[in-house]
């Protein structure tokens, strides 16, 4: 990012006696089209001095600062938007898993009856384990919100100032 604005010159020139005309001259003329046309834009600083609201024009330092804040909020975003793309991508992960739970298909293939002979003796006690086990039953969330208490009814009472 160039911290040199294509400014040659900016010239202050009185006219009347309001206050003094300000305009840009570029080092290259066909830098200009680039500007009007709206394909680079001055920076922010400059337009403010340009328009009158800002009552001195910006020094170099103070655009090497902003040119630097820009980077480091365009890595900011860059990081950003790559957390965002793994946790949704965690988050789709979950929901197909979740939703292969639901219908009753694996989310993975399931390799344990191809290496029951070869594999892992603790593999082995759990898998022995849950064969006489009895299958889960799920209970419906619904049962439990028909049995909750019943809410009573509250207004706010009016009260006055001094009583």
């Amino acid at each position: 990012m160039a911290v040199y604005s294509p400014l040659d010159l900016i010239a202050e020139a009185c006219v009347g006696m309001d206050r003094p005309k300000r305009t840009v001259v570029y080092k290259n003329p066909d830098d200009m089209w680039d500007y009007v046309g709206g394909q680079k834009r001055l920076p922010i600083q400059w337009s403010a001095w340009l328009s009158h609201t800002r009552p001195n024009a910006p020094t170099t330092e103070e655009l090497y600062a902003d040119a630097q804040r820009q980077i480091r909020v365009k890595q900011n975003a860059a990081l950003i938007e790559a957390r965002d793309r793994e946790e949704a991508e965690n988050m789709k992960r979950l929901r197909e898993e979740t939703r292969a739970e639901l219908l009753g298909a694996p989310s993975r293939p399931d390799t344990t009856a191809t290496q029951t002979h070869g594999s892992h003796p603790t593999q082995q006690a759990k898998e022995g384990s849950l064969k006489g086990a009895a299958p889960s039953t799920s209970t419906n969330p619904w049962d439990a919100a028909k049995n909750a208490p019943e809410t009573e009814a509250w207004a706010p009472q009016l009260r006055r100032r001094g009583s």
